[in-house]
């Protein structure tokens, strides 16, 4: 069973609220069987709607269309489907005595145009609504199923919770299960994969790129859910086969959440010096529950005078070589381990921009730092505005001690 999801409203479209409820259906959907092969959002014209039918109603088992179903000039989705099957739309006396005695108990006037919302179009089912006034229906219509919801979220997820799952009757089993990868850039990922040449033809392998890590997602569709299973079992040991340490995790989680543990686990500590990423490192790991276990301390040493004092910095180094040079982020993670006392030391220093300081807007120099005789220093180069290149050195100095905690 194929599906399409339509959202229907300006405010989507312009930014105003952020579209969840395409989100919400898909997980339910796919857990039912069904495959979501596209979602899109459209303005309130109908013009729009009717084309955006045409085309679907060709290719798709079901279409879901969410909003436009309340009461003002622009809510015109049922109208819009109406027209589209050719069908006349009726008001529901049933709905309408109901809405009245509502009215009548808040003491407050009923609008004419609040009736919109209790109408419906003709051979449909109706859906009630019982987080609020828009009515949802089902209606069957040369092999198409079409589904109105409301809008609202409040409203929407609760009926489709409630109707869903009796509607939908899919023989075929969606499993899904990933793979998260760190320490390898998605282009990388996604070649090895395709080299491999190990997807089937009810089993699709994707790559998706996360801040700090790539996700691998295999998706089985089939009505052997036995079958699939092993088949996805096999590909998963394949891939574990290729890329070895750089898997970290099953359950598409933050790097963070994930360094925490085994630190936790090692009974190691750690401590930050931070330059071009002024605490926020040490943050990734304090918004993680406990981390008072394993973090220690974290020193903002933004001026050369702060790494001079704060990290014992050479002066000579930050002369000869700048403050955004591997020489000092080694100086920087040195002076950390012999302040601090900690099992592992982390520096960062780089340029943010928006302006040049010293070196290029986007070149990042890190040290983790165990011992004079193991330390890892590694040079990026990040493209993005000033908050981007922070961000994605955080995310990429943690993806790299995860990798070197999970090589030991």
């Amino acid at each position: 069973m194929k599906a399409a999801i339509i959202t229907i409203g300006k405010e989507l479209l312009i930014g105003s609220i952020l579209n969840s409820n395409s989100k919400y259906i898909s997980a339910k959907l796919t857990d039912l069987g069904v495959e979501v092969l596209k979602q899109v959002s459209l303005d309130d014209n109908m013009e729009d709607i009717l084309e955006e039918l045409k085309t679907d109603s060709k290719k798709f088992d079901l279409i879901i269309l969410i909003g436009g179903l309340g009461p003002t000039n622009d809510d015109i989705t049922r109208e819009s489907l109406a027209k589209f099957l050719d069908k006349k739309i009726y008001l529901d006396q049933t709905e309408k005595k109901l809405m009245e005695k509502r009215f009548l108990n808040n003491s407050s006037k009923m609008t004419s145009n609040n009736l919109k919302q209790i109408c419906l179009i003709e051979g449909s089912t109706k859906l009630n609504n019982d987080w609020g006034v828009a009515l949802g229906e089902l209606i069957e219509y040369e092999d198409t199923t079409y589904i109105l919801l409301p809008g609202p979220p409040n409203e929407m997820e609760p009926m489709v919770d409630k109707f869903i799952p009796n509607i939908i009757n899919s023989t075929d089993k969606i499993i899904i299960k990933s793979l998260d990868v760190i320490g390898l850039g998605e282009s990388k990922v996604e070649d090895t994969i395709r080299r491999l040449n190990i997807e089937k033809d009810n089993i699709s392998i994707n790559t998706f790129a996360h801040q700090g890590f790539t996700e691998i997602k295999i998706i089985g569709i089939s009505q052997n859910s036995e079958n699939i299973i092993l088949d996805i079992d096999t590909i998963i040991d394949k891939l574990y086969t290729e890329f070895s340490e750089h898997i970290y995790s099953e359950k598409n989680v933050e790097v963070s959440q994930i360094l925490v543990s085994v630190l936790k686990k090692n009974k190691l500590k750690i401590s930050f010096a931070e330059s071009i990423t002024g605490g926020m490192l040490a943050s990734s790991i304090t918004d993680i529950g406990g981390a008072a276990e394993i973090m220690d301390s974290s020193y903002v040493t933004y001026s050369n005078d702060s790494k001079i004092q704060n990290l014992d910095v050479n002066p000579k180094t930050l002369s000869k070589y700048g403050a955004i040079s591997q020489q000092t982020a080694l100086e920087m993670a040195r002076g950390l381990k012999k302040r601090t006392g900690t099992d592992i030391a982390i520096s960062t220093t780089g340029e943010a921009g928006p302006k040049p300081s010293e070196t290029d807007v986007g070149n990042v120099y890190s040290c983790i730092y165990f011992d004079e005789d193991k330390y890892f220093l590694k040079h990026y180069f990040f493209n993005g505005d000033r908050n981007k290149i922070r961000n994605r050195t955080v995310n990429s100095v943690l993806s790299q001690l995860l990798y070197v905690l999970n090589k030991k």
